[in-house]
């Protein structure tokens, strides 16, 4: 998936691009309504949600209530009811990369210094209570990056674009998305749209989400992941391989405990395991356990996977399918101090996700989530939730009601020393299964988080890593990555 010769677009001046990035926060701070206090690097943008159609705007059809430009876009009315309406919206998202021995410096290219650009266009259109269309576009741009991949770079894009339709069926409410559209499920560890890529994962299909009055919610899904291309609205048939999802989650003891179940199946093609390539049909059965008490917040998922993999590279004839046998778990907690000056917080994270034996073994051992969220490690995304142990302490201040900083160290090892180590889109790093050592390193992960309006966020984040002897006896070095970004939604 990696274009082949040096870039894909000619890089930018640091001058014009300082002065479109400056021309741009400075008109969305003036749109802008007050700041939102810091969310601990929470999953949302502040007032914006991950998803422009979770805003209800309904509340503007009250003119008095309409207090800034940016409302009159949010409300459009259409004369028919206060419940039909059009609402406009969009995202601009500059970041800029600084990536020294990348992939370890295992792999070309060691050295990298690139922005990605993405430009969205939402229009959410109510027919009334029960039927609404959604449509997303966007367009994402590399510029100055080596070989960019189609998760960097499109020219153009249909993002998501479906029907909603809701209704109440006895004690559940109904919504409904039929077409193009991004899939988040509970945590998002496991199911994620891969947010820090420039080019988000979007599906085709349909998804039905039922609410109860006691705060019990079911997500069914039945869809096919769209594969990006580099060529502008040329993804139409481009999908790889399939996936259904059955989602549950209900409250316990008030909201202070909730507890989830689901199941997932992915059929994915092509699919890289240690030196093997093939075709796989993998289930995954989990729960999670999250919520809040006081101070203290909770957030842990568990999963188990089992399935078939069909070996095609290296592939003898008579060579039989292997099984899946893989696990993975991840719990995140915080615990933060409101009523104290910075409002500090001490956060600590550990997961495990399983590795495999050698590659003759008849199993695969390695989990592999159906779209997992490697921002769970780090923004950076120096190693992905494959073979991977972590243990990732941190601590939180908040200088400014709106500012958070964080910094932790995360110590990694190889889950299983015959497996390789994995890095971006669980690809693995075949040199590293020639050595035998456990030892990833520790990423020195510093964090910032700022926001300037309550649509517009500065994001920063540095991560040095020490390499472990599981990099350096492969004959890698430890890499540093700078990350700045800049997110304006409106």
């Amino acid at each position: 998936m990696f274009r082949e010769g040096p870039t894909a677009t000619a890089p930018r001046s640091a001058r014009s691009r300082l002065t479109w990035l400056s021309a741009i926060i400075a008109f969305a701070c003036l749109m802008a309504a007050p700041t939102a206090q810091a969310q601990y690097f929470a999953l949302g943008k502040g007032t914006y949600p991950l998803e422009f159609y979770d805003i209800d705007f309904t509340y503007l059809a009250d003119p008095d209530k309409r207090t800034g430009i940016l409302d009159t876009l949010h409300y459009i009315p259409l004369g028919w009811s206060a419940e039909s309406y059009l609402s406009l919206g969009g995202e601009f998202r500059e970041q800029y990369w600084s990536q020294v021995n990348e992939s370890h410096a295992l792999r070309e290219p060691f050295d990298d210094n690139y922005d990605l650009e993405r430009v969205v266009a939402d229009a959410y259109l109510h027919f009334d209570s029960h039927v609404a269309v959604f449509a997303q576009v966007a367009r994402d741009d590399a510029f100055g990056k080596t070989n960019p991949s189609t998760t960097d770079e499109t020219r153009g894009r249909v993002q998501q674009g479906f029907i909603e339709l809701k209704e109440s069926a006895g004690p559940a409410d109904l919504t409904a998305h039929l077409g193009r559209q991004e899939i988040t499920l509970g945590s998002g560890r496991f199911v994620w749209i891969n947010d820090s890529s420039n080019v988000r994962t979007a599906q085709d299909g349909a998804r039905v989400h039922a609410a109860f009055a006691d705060g019990v919610t079911v997500d069914l899904v039945a869809s096919r992941p769209v594969t990006p291309t580099y060529t502008a609205f040329d993804d139409w048939s481009s999908h790889s391989g399939s996936f259904g999802a059955a989602y549950a989650s209900e409250p316990l003891f008030s909201t202070d405990l909730h507890v989830d179940e689901y199941y997932y199946y992915r059929r994915n093609p092509g699919v890289q395991y240690a030196s093997l390539t093939g075709n796989e049909d993998r289930d995954t059965a989990g729960g999670r356990l999250w919520g809040a008490v006081g101070g203290f917040k909770f957030d842990s998922d568990f999963a188990y996977q089992w399935g078939t993999f069909d070996t095609t590279k290296p592939k003898k004839s008579s060579e039989p399918d292997k099984t899946i046998s893989a696990l993975a778990t991840s719990t995140r907690v915080l615990y933060g101090w409101g009523d104290l000056a910075l409002q500090p917080a001490v956060q600590f994270q550990t997961s495990y996700f399983s590795g495999s034996d050698a590659p003759k073994s008849g199993v695969i051992g390695t989990f592999s989530a159906p779209f997992p969220r490697p921002t769970l490690l780090d923004y950076a995304g120096l190693e992905t939730l494959e073979n991977l142990i972590e243990a990732y302490p941190a601590v939180l201040i908040n200088p400014l009601s709106d500012l958070s900083l964080r910094f932790g160290p995360q110590l990694l090892w190889r889950a299983n020393v015959k497996d390789a180590l994995y890095i971006s889109r669980a690809t693995p790093l075949t040199t590293t299964l020639n050595d035998t050592a456990r030892y990833v390193g520790t990423n020195l992960t510093w964090t910032a988080q700022w926001r300037l309006a309550s649509n517009v966020t500065l994001f920063g984040e540095y991560v040095r890593e020490l390499a472990g002897k599981a990099i350096t006896e492969a004959g890698g070095h430890g890499a540093d990555v700078g990350i700045v970004q800049v997110d304006v939604n409106f």
